[in-house]
C-alpha cells in the first residue's frame, strides 16, 4: 500500500482553483494551466472533504452515512479519488501534525 491510499488528512493546495459550475467542480492547476472535472459524484466528495478539514476518514464516515452502498466499494472508490487527485496534484498530503496529539 503507498502513502496516497492510506493518507488520513489532505489539503488544497494554494496553485489550485476551483468553482461549481452546475453539478459539475471545475479545478484549475495554476503551476501548468491544466483544467479538470469532477462529475456530480465527485463534486459532493470535494465539497465534503473540504467541509471536514481535509479529513479523508471523516469523509468516509459521512459517505457511508449518506449513501446505501457496498462500504468497501464506497471506501475503495474514495481512496481511488484521492488518489488520483493526489497524482494530478490537485490534492496534496497534509502533513501538519496535531499539536494536540
Amino acid at each position: 500500500m503507498d502513502a496516497t491510499s492510506s493518507c488520513e488528512k489532505v489539503k488544497v493546495p494554494e496553485w489550485i482553483s476551483y468553482e461549481q459550475i452546475e453539478n459539475e467542480l471545475i479545478l484549475l492547476n495554476t503551476l501548468d494551466w491544466n483544467y479538470y472535472r469532477l462529475d456530480v459524484y465527485g463534486t459532493v466528495v470535494w465539497k465534503k472533504l473540504i467541509d471536514h478539514g481535509g479529513d479523508v476518514n471523516a469523509l468516509k464516515k459521512w459517505v457511508l452515512e449518506h449513501f446505501e452502498e457496498d462500504p468497501f466499494q464506497i471506501q475503495n472508490d474514495i481512496d481511488c479519488l484521492i488518489k488520483t487527485l493526489i497524482e494530478k496534484n490537485l490534492l496534496v498530503i497534509d502533513q501538519k501534525k496535531d499539536p494536540l496529539a
